[in-house]
């Protein structure tokens, strides 16, 4: 397999790029197999009003003119150079009903082809933008109509004066989250109309929305089901769910378990190894995984949830080359049973830019003078899909949602947010504050739960000193993208010492990198040493640095490792 590395690296960039003439915005959430598939040469990014200087004052920065503004004026949020795609703007409801003024300059134009407000934008005044892509939940509103430009975009906007003292809404809060695709990328600029392609291609992204928790993609033919029943695990013991050789793909994972309880959840592993690789993909408990138990409501988001004729359910594309094991572990000292449990795949050849899902839990205790909860560190190329994040504390406050997330993209800091519930897509403590705007599920929600992220329990009681938040946001069609490494961080220096912070982080890696001869996803000095050893001589030292299959290992393969280390996404 890892003889073939360089082809499977040639063949994913060649196939990626007579892909990337096709429409970039509604069809990257409806082309489920492509979630998983490795996009080289795009770049994330994020336009946000977090604090320049470090501080705590995510509101009123911009880019023109600079520092924290308090007073009446024009401002620019940002230049992004294109071709390149809007896929999410997010302000907190309280921020939007202010009514700032939004105007888009697209490709270099002298006047803009958006020219709104905050409030029209949102309540769904504006041109087509409308429910389910326009929505407000938990204190925050946010657009996941794309908005696509094919050289640049100027966003401008107004700032509003603050008082000397005390806390006002007019503190202007904001994210735009953007993609920035290849050069050669092929796209139109956004009208506020759509043609008859591009409206079906959002009917089909509206009807995917309006459908979460059945599988995005269309019926399968040809696949298999594997389905187990009423099953006993006993103490230390594991049930195979699934163990498939060949490639092909594995399109949905079920596992009903309504009779289990809590701490059952937490000793029941879900476990996925590819390859028959000694180190699984993915190594979670079950109610970590899933979003499950632990009073957390049910749900139905795009690639997993709760609530599912099946059970909890995982429709995220699973890729499989050589072969793939699926376990649930029990890892307790006595036997619990699951109520049922399905795999459904597909056999047949898989595309070489297709990478595998992994899952990663981490937990911890915050310390004194702890800064940041790190939720993923990786190496590798692949992109990141989002996360669940549980955090609790023996603390009345709130204050523990203050945090900012912080997503590094191969040594670059790519997105600064500006609160934790902002990046969940909720607002001011997830609506409980003191001022508090009307919202579907109403002040204070327990719950509310959307397609693309939700809060699944949050709960502060008076007097008690608690305080707890769950949460998940996915990232579908802004999926962010890595060639060599990428870490992802929560500010958790607000919570108190003692806090429990757990987070669950979806990513697809690309299984083979040419020079990783030791299959960490990391080509580093192991794999240069190993290299030194076998330079001039044939293959059989070392065939997976014999890259290019000439019989020997030399410096034409060495060329190759470094156009890998140091060439584009």
């Amino acid at each position: 397999m890892r003889r073939v590395g360089f082809i499977i690296f040639v063949l994913a960039i060649s196939a990626a790029l007579a892909r990337a003439g096709e429409p970039p915005g509604y069809a990257d959430y409806s082309d489920w197999i492509s979630w998983a598939r490795v996009r080289p040469g795009v770049t994330a990014g994020m336009a946000s009003s977090y604090d320049r200087s470090g501080g705590n004052g995510d509101y009123s920065h911009y880019a023109w003119p600079q520092g924290l503004i308090d007073y009446d004026t024009n401002t620019i949020v940002d230049t992004i150079q294109g071709p390149g795609v809007i896929y999410r703007f997010w302000m907190p409801h309280l921020t939007a009903n202010r009514s700032f003024p939004i105007r888009m300059y697209f490709d270099g134009e002298p006047t803009p082809r958006i020219d709104t407000t905050s409030d029209e934008w949102f309540s769904g005044a504006m041109a087509y933008f409308a429910s389910p892509l326009i929505d407000t939940s938990a204190g925050g509103q946010v657009s996941y109509e794309p908005i696509p430009f094919a050289k640049s975009i100027r966003i401008e906007s107004a700032n509003k004066a603050l008082p000397p003292t005390g806390w006002s809404s007019n503190r202007h809060y904001y994210q735009y989250s953007y993609l920035k695709l290849p050069p050669h990328t092929q796209l139109n600029t956004f009208t506020p109309t759509l043609s008859p392609s591009q409206q079906a291609a959002r009917n089909t992204t509206v009807a995917l929305w309006s459908n979460a928790g059945t599988h995005p993609d269309l019926p399968a033919n040809g696949s298999t089901v594997l389905s187990t029943g009423v099953t006993s695990i006993g103490a230390q013991r594991f049930i195979s769910l699934a163990s498939i050789s060949g490639p092909g793909i594995i399109r949905r994972l079920n596992i009903r378990h309504d009779s289990v309880t809590n701490t059952e959840l937490d000793g029941l592993t879900l476990k996925v190894a590819y390859d028959n690789r000694p180190i699984p993909a993915i190594e979670v408990p079950l109610a970590a995984f899933f979003g499950a138990g632990y009073n957390r409501a049910g749900y139905q988001s795009l690639p997993l949830g709760t609530v599912g004729p099946d059970g909890s359910y995982c429709f995220f594309p699973m890729p499989i080359r050589d072969a793939i094991d699926i376990k649930i572990v029990n890892t307790t000292n006595a036997p619990i049973t699951i109520d049922a449990a399905v795999v459904e795949y597909i056999p047949g050849e898989i595309d070489y830019d297709l990478a595998y899902l992994h899952v990663q839990m981490i937990s911890d205790v915050r310390q004194s003078g702890q800064l940041y909860h790190e939720i993923l560190s990786t190496t590798g190329r692949g992109h990141y899909v989002g996360n669940l994040l549980y955090l609790e504390q023996p603390s009345y406050s709130f204050f523990m949602l203050e945090g900012d997330e912080v997503i590094t993209v191969d040594g670059v800091q790519r997105q600064l947010g500006t609160g934790l519930e902002d990046a969940y897509n909720g607002g001011y403590y997830y609506n409980w504050v003191g001022t508090l705007s009307s919202e579907p599920e109403g002040v204070m929600p327990p719950s509310a739960t959307r397609p693309l992220s939700g809060i699944l329990h949050v709960h502060r009681e008076l007097g008690v000193d608690y305080a707890r938040a769950d949460q998940y946001r996915w990232y579908i069609a802004d999926r962010i993208p890595f060639c060599r490494n990428l870490n992802v961080k929560i500010e958790n220096r607000y919570s108190i010492a003692g806090a429990q912070w757990t987070s669950v982080a979806f990513w697809y890696l690309l299984p083979d990198q040419p020079g990783d001869t030791d299959e960490d996803n990391d080509i580093d000095l192991t794999d240069f040493a190993m290299f030194q050893t076998c330079f001039g001589r044939d293959a059989a030292c070392a065939i997976e640095l014999d890259i290019n299959n000439d019989g020997k290992v030399d410096l034409a393969d060495y060329s190759v490792i470094q156009a890998t280390l140091s060439g584009p996404c």
